[in-house]
């Protein structure tokens, strides 16, 4: 394990912790922004199922750019267009104008998601990986920290100075422009990033070498998507309407989950070291199952906070885990693939249940609602983890074994 890295990966974990303030604005305040334009909960679920509509329709055309330009270049324009689309979402006079913001963000978002973790992988070793993907992951977090703390702010501030509710569109907007703003100061140190140097894969864009193994790991984030996206983008709507919680209160909420995730991740390569990368993986997520109970169901704001830091840290702190072990399992012509499609399955996952869980909340009464929407997360999170145990874990632990007979002989 080692924290020594290129000067081009500092760029990109510079760039990185400035994209993770800009995400926490924008998730803090989105619902609450649409709202504000008068988008009922339908609208809502559309315009955070469509950025992942778009990611998963664009993910395998990135593939094909990223292999052709590079990897450094697709990150450079993905991280343009993701700008783009942040200031036409927080200039939105209507549903047309949100919709249009939505998916210039997702067309960004396919580019930077399908590079960035191969760029990673080839400016690292084995020896760093880990540690780089949990640092990588710590910094956008730990930066929602600092963004879900100040953002909490923003509308308040806003509201004082104007004499306007902080409860205002302008107000919201407002909070957009400052999340537009950070992604600004993101895209400078990105500009600098240079591609690696390595050889271009031959052969078609879209081959696969290693089909069963990409399979294996992306069948459980196509149910961690399935699940997240029923719940996860609304937490702010859940919370805010069950507890009766301010702008402010709820931005200090959120702000200490995104640190305890943070911290977290950087113990993650400790614990990969005693258990190994994938049991530290179904450690951690099978310990967050009981936390996202007491958060969908429990009747007291202290109880949903605690769950709330508690399942968000554990839950979030196996994901670079586990790509660096996928960029680890996979030969090198196939890493970009794999970002592709994980994030087809995933993005496809969270976009379906964000759709389906606009239609359940317009339908049934908000606490019903979010009752059978929380039981559906518990289950798809469940299903991950027994996907990962039968199909990576056992099957791993079984070729080690057979590699060790001979030995033993």
């Amino acid at each position: 394990m080692t924290w020594k890295f290129s000067r081009q990966l500092w760029l990109y974990l510079a760039s990185a912790f400035t994209f993770g303030l800009a995400q926490a604005f924008a998730a803090l305040f989105l619902n609450f922004y649409l709202r504000a334009l008068g988008l009922g909960a339908e609208w809502q679920g559309l315009v955070n199922a469509l950025p992942a509509l778009t990611l998963a329709c664009l993910s395998l055309p990135a593939v094909a750019l990223a292999r052709r330009i590079s990897n450094a270049r697709t990150i450079q324009l993905g991280s343009v267009l993701s700008l783009i689309g942040a200031v036409i979402l927080a200039l939105a006079g209507g549903p047309l104008a949100a919709l249009a913001g939505a998916l210039v963000q997702g067309a960004g978002a396919a580019l930077l998601s399908v590079a960035g973790s191969p760029f990673m992988a080839n400016n690292s070793d084995e020896r760093s990986r880990v540690t780089l993907f949990s640092v990588q992951s710590a910094l956008m977090t730990g930066a929602g920290f600092l963004g879900n703390l100040l953002g909490g702010r923003v509308p308040e501030v806003y509201a004082a100075a104007t004499g306007t509710a902080p409860d205002g569109l302008s107000a919201l907007r407002a909070a957009l422009l400052v999340s537009a703003a950070f992604q600004l100061v993101g895209l400078l140190p990105v500009l600098f990033l240079r591609p690696s140097g390595k050889p271009r894969p031959q052969g078609r864009s879209f081959a696969v070498r290693d089909k069963r193994t990409m399979t294996r790991l992306v069948a459980p984030n196509l149910l961690v998507g399935l699940g997240a996206g029923a719940t996860i983008p609304f937490l702010n709507v859940f919370i805010e309407g069950k507890f009766h919680v301010d702008y402010a209160s709820l931005g200090t909420l959120f702000a200490w989950t995104s640190l305890a995730t943070a911290a977290t991740v950087l113990v993650q390569p400790l614990l990969v070291r005693r258990l190994g990368q994938l049991p530290a993986v179904l450690t951690v997520q099978a310990a967050s199952l009981p936390f996202l109970a007491v958060l969908g169901f429990a009747p007291e704001l202290w109880m949903v906070s605690a769950a709330l830091f508690t399942r968000g840290a554990l839950m979030n702190a196996a994901g670079p885990v586990y790509s660096a072990y996928a960029m680890s399992a996979l030969p090198d012509e196939d890493r970009p693939m794999y970002s592709a499609v994980n994030v087809i399955t995933w993005d496809l996952g969270w976009a379906v249940s964000s759709l389906l869980s606009g239609v359940v909340r317009g339908v049934l009464p908000f606490g019903l609602a979010f009752r059978v929407l929380f039981a559906w997360t518990i289950l798809m999170y469940a299903g991950s983890v027994l996907a990962i145990y039968l199909g990576l874990y056992r099957r791993s632990r079984r070729a080690a074994a057979s590699a060790a007979a001979p030995l033993r002989r």
